[in-house]
């Protein structure tokens, strides 16, 4: 037989009554910590170059601009994530752990998150507002570098340079949107107080046609070939056999002078899309040599795009005498 068994309140004791004001202040509390948030995000592409000292910057202005805002202090929250290359990662529960890391680690940081929660209380509305706030700042070098390595081999180095990746975005998941904003803001602020590196002018201009350099630059050279050959032929001086050296001698110099157009020109080309405007993380030794790595390839594009320009040059002077020395190699 069933019994029903009544629950009697002991003052003493202070057993909660299902009506006690407490279980209707938990369900609100439970309710407003698990009610999901507003979202506010931005991202950037700037060519950032990201030292330690940068990243605890901006961990000094983000707890700055969070206890302005007089937080409830025992419920700030810091966890910084570092992913690597080679798909390593680590995780610390304090800015302080992620300060004492290991600098000596040879894979290069992919990304760094910095991720703040914590709760305000609106005494004047009489609630809580919960906010999170996730920095995120990355590698681009880092991250092209992984994506060369993956790639597969028909896709070149050059094209993976063109690509042009998310450096740092800020998401703040918020309760009042002019605090969020507040934090978007210095966020901004942190991003253009960054060093960066500068695009040169003349490479990001031929960067948008670099795949018509070949193409128009041999067409080209095949026209002052035949420009100057025309203009100086003298058919008068010619007999039927010369003519028709001159012919097997004009169209060997035609194929030899299209083919090295075409090696030099293709090296500039590739030497143009080559170029990367660095943007990087360097808080470890991984990052530092390769930070060094994508410096020197920058120079060997420079280098070789000045390389590539006084060959063509070169090569179109010198079909200006292809007629001279045809008529010197059939005499």
């Amino acid at each position: 037989m069933n019994e029903i068994a009544e629950v009697v309140e002991n003052e003493n004791r202070g057993i909660v009554r299902h009506d006690d004001a407490q279980i209707d202040l938990f369900f609100k509390m439970h309710q407003k910590i698990n009610a999901r948030n507003e979202e506010i995000s931005k991202s950037y592409k700037n060519n950032i170059l990201v030292k330690f000292s940068d990243i605890k910057e901006l961990h000094f202005k983000t707890v700055q601009s969070i206890v302005s805002l007089k937080p409830i202090k025992s419920n700030i929250n810091v966890r910084v994530s570092v992913s690597h290359n080679e798909g390593e990662s680590e995780r610390f529960n304090s800015f302080e752990e992620f300060e004492s890391r290991n600098l000596t680690n040879p894979n290069p940081t992919s990304d760094v998150l910095l991720v703040y929660s914590f709760s305000i209380y609106d005494k004047e509305g009489d609630d809580f507002e919960n906010y999170k706030i996730m920095a995120h700042v990355r590698s681009r070098v880092a991250e092209l570098h992984q994506i060369e390595k993956e790639a597969p081999p028909f896709i070149s180095s050059a094209i993976i340079s063109n690509m042009v990746t998310t450096t740092a975005k800020i998401t703040v998941h918020y309760s009042d949107y002019v605090k969020a904003r507040h934090f978007t803001a210095m966020f901004d602020e942190w991003v253009r107080g960054c060093d960066e590196s500068k695009n040169i002018d003349i490479i990001t201009k031929l960067k948008k046609v670099s795949h018509l350099i070949s193409k128009f630059g041999k067409l080209s050279i095949y026209g002052i070939l035949g420009f100057f050959t025309v203009t100086a032929i003298d058919s008068s001086a010619l007999d039927s056999n010369e003519i028709l050296k001159f012919l097997v001698a004009y169209a060997s110099i035609f194929i030899i002078v299209g083919g090295v157009a075409d090696v030099i020109l293709r090296k500039l080309e590739l030497s143009i899309d080559s170029y990367l405007a660095l943007s990087y993380l360097n808080i470890n030794k991984g990052d530092a040599k390769l930070i060094s790595d994508f410096a020197g390839r920058n120079r060997s594009s420079i280098i070789w795009s000045i390389v590539g320009v006084l060959g063509t040059i070169g090569v179109g002077i010198a079909t200006s005498a292809s007629y001279d020395f045809i008529k010197w190699l059939i005499a």
